[in-house]
């Protein structure tokens, strides 16, 4: 079989598990099939070459090779990723906080989301179970879809929840995690009168904590995370979008990544 038919054929595999992988975090068996009949095509070439053909073409390895090898860093990624959210899956109780910040989500509606509705309940339940009441600071800013700030949603919520008003804190400025941690730091260095540091408390989704953990670290903000765990049907798409936010976040890493990753392959393999 010509080499281009081998290339044509990896490319649509590779065009399918690109498109199917949201399925990874379903536990759909596609994907993971797609992944080792490429894998299986990946091992052509040397056997090939052992057996009965000297002159391999040496694009159709190269590709191959990088293929496989991009395949695997992602895999290498989302097995990462999908460790700290388990890790970070733990729900440790909390002796004291004097702020608990709660980190929004995107509303469709006026009507308060199920990922959003966790991490609502989770922050009244930290409440109730600290002793010494911490001020609650709702952090985000308009949704597509609402004229209402997403921190204002989440403010009647937690007032209908008993949470005294005085004790809220509203930040409806931001429009993404980074931005909530920003905001939300701002806010409490303004409010904060003692000489100590305060303690922190970030409440998100499970999912969330990697991300939003690498943003505080990033602008200074030392605190503890507090998981709400979402429902699975909910969970494994936002998952999905977790990671490919990661991806984006560290693409130049994953790009410099890659062309090192060619450059070997063309080193080892073109004469």
């Amino acid at each position: 079989m010509p080499y281009y038919i081998y290339v044509i054929i990896i490319t649509l595999l590779e065009i399918a598990l690109v498109l199917n992988v949201r399925y990874l975090f379903s536990k759909h068996p596609l994907p993971t099939l797609v992944a080792v009949i490429i894998f299986l095509f990946c091992l052509i070439p040397p056997i090939i070459k052992m057996h009965s053909e000297p002159h391999l073409s040496h694009f159709f390895t190269i590709y191959t090779a990088f293929i496989f090898s991009v395949d695997l860093m992602f895999l290498i990624i989302m097995g990462i990723y999908y460790f700290y959210v388990r890790y970070y899956s733990r729900d440790e109780k909390q002796s004291q906080a004097d702020y608990i910040i709660v980190l929004g989500s995107k509303f469709m509606t006026d009507r308060i989301p199920p990922i959003m509705m966790s991490r609502l309940e989770k922050t009244v339940q930290t409440y109730n179970e600290l002793k010494d009441k911490p001020f609650i600071i709702v952090s985000g800013g308009k949704s597509i879809g609402t004229d209402r700030t997403e921190a204002s949603i989440m403010h009647r919520y937690l007032v209908e929840a008993g949470i005294p008003d005085e004790r809220i804190i509203i930040e409806d400025k931001s429009i993404n995690t980074t931005e909530n941690l920003e905001f939300c730091s701002i806010k409490i260095k303004k409010h904060w009168r003692e000489n100590k540091l305060p303690k922190i408390l970030i409440v998100t989704s499970e999912f969330h904590i990697p991300r939003a953990k690498r943003f505080a670290q990033s602008i200074g903000v030392k605190a503890n995370f507090i998981p709400s765990i979402t429902m699975p049907i909910f969970k494994w798409p936002a998952m999905f979008r977790e990671f490919t936010a990661i991806i984006w976040y560290y693409r130049y890493t994953i790009e410099t990544v890659m062309m090192m990753i060619i450059v070997i392959l063309i080193c080892t393999f073109v004469p």
